[in-house]
């Protein structure tokens, strides 16, 4: 089976799209593990990213908890890593 990021890479390679930024979109997605280390990551994906905000949906209320303590982490992570993305804030959302 796949992973998440690896079918959306797939979407994104499809579309015939030039964006600027759109291979650090992909990245992060495709880096989501790194960032925010092998549980959270096991337990989380990155929805998208709307007006500088990264969704992040998570299955069960306590990872959503753990991610919440980690926040500022993995922030400083995602803008030391895609400092072109601008991302300045981090939204969970329960699945």
């Amino acid at each position: 089976m796949k992973k998440a990021s690896e079918l959306i890479e797939q979407v994104f390679i499809s579309i015939d799209s030039n964006q600027p930024g759109e291979e650090n979109y992909i990245s992060l997605f495709r880096s989501w593990e790194k960032i925010a280390g092998t549980d959270i990551a096991s337990h989380s994906i990155v929805k998208e990213i709307e007006d500088k905000t990264l969704i992040i949906e998570v299955d069960h209320p306590g990872w959503s908890q753990l991610l919440s303590i980690k926040k500022q982490g993995i922030l400083g992570k995602i803008r030391k890593m895609f400092p072109e993305l601008e991302i300045s804030r981090i939204r969970i959302i329960l699945s």
